[in-house]
């Protein structure tokens, strides 16, 4: 597939290094942004820069990665100059009625990745809303070098999806900035080695979840009666941290279905 990334920023940069490194072919990615620290990134990974859309170009896939506030204008852009663009959205919020305004000629497909899709790690979900089936299959295949599907059915659950695992990363970077900070104690501020401790406790955590064992099994097999685990757990249960944790989930969920009525 012939790709343009409309918009370099994070997400596009995160993709297109977990494609780049699945052996997928550089000479069949473009891009187009108008920020410089972005052009460096991307140039610097061997991408070729598109300055504009002109008439006549001809994608397989245009993959929508500008902010809320910049996809109107960005799928207008498309619009004028590719006569049937195919169009994968991964902006939070812009619902495919907003864009079908601009346009009925646009075949649309809705998706939500995270960062992880640089190291092939990533979770993406989909919505298909009026692609053709096979343009649909492509794009699935294409988003399987980097990581796990999600095919939803309701466009309304992109939004959760977007506050739940499209942010996700981030609450666990914040969760163990906390864990750092103590890290940093004990290894008398080593900062390699804390970030190495942290990495082999996370890919440790993954590996245990895929075993197969449940997460209260999991939890069972570290605490053990009158520990310090059982400690710990106790003090987060007593300071209500799972009830403080879900309620952010569901505030970032508001606010991507927020984002649809300001634009």
């Amino acid at each position: 597939m012939n790709i343009l990334f409309f918009g370099g920023g994070n997400i596009a940069q995160a993709i297109i290094t977990g494609l780049i490194s699945s052996d997928y072919e550089k000479e069949l990615i473009q891009f187009i942004d108008r920020n410089k620290a972005n052009k460096k990134i991307l140039k610097g990974l061997g991408i070729k820069e598109s300055n504009s859309l002109q008439v006549g170009d001809n994608f397989d896939l245009i993959i929508l990665c500008v902010k809320p506030k910049d996809a109107v204008s960005a799928v207008e852009e498309i619009s004028s100059a590719v006569k049937n663009p195919k169009i994968l959205s991964l902006v939070a919020g812009i619902t495919s009625k907003r864009y079908l305004t601009i346009s009925e000629n646009i075949r649309l497909i809705r998706g939500m990745p995270n960062t992880s899709s640089e190291f092939k790690k990533g979770i993406t979900a989909f919505c298909n809303i009026n692609a053709p089936k096979n343009l649909y299959v492509k794009v699935q295949n294409l988003f399987s070098r980097i990581g796990v599907l999600v095919d939803v059915n309701s466009e309304k659950k992109i939004d959760d999806f977007t506050g739940l695992i499209g942010s996700g990363p981030a609450y666990f970077f914040h969760l163990l900035q906390v864990y750092e900070k103590e890290l940093l104690k004990i290894t008398e501020g080593n900062d390699r080695l804390t970030k190495s401790i942290i990495s082999n406790l996370m890919i440790g955590v993954g590996t245990s979840i895929d075993s197969g064992k449940s997460l209260e099994e999991l939890i069972s097999s570290v605490a053990s009666k009158k520990g310090t685990t059982e400690a710990g757990l106790k003090s987060m249960k007593a300071n209500k941290i799972s009830s403080s944790f879900n309620k952010s989930i569901k505030v970032a969920i508001k606010r991507s279905k927020e984002i649809s009525s300001e634009f």
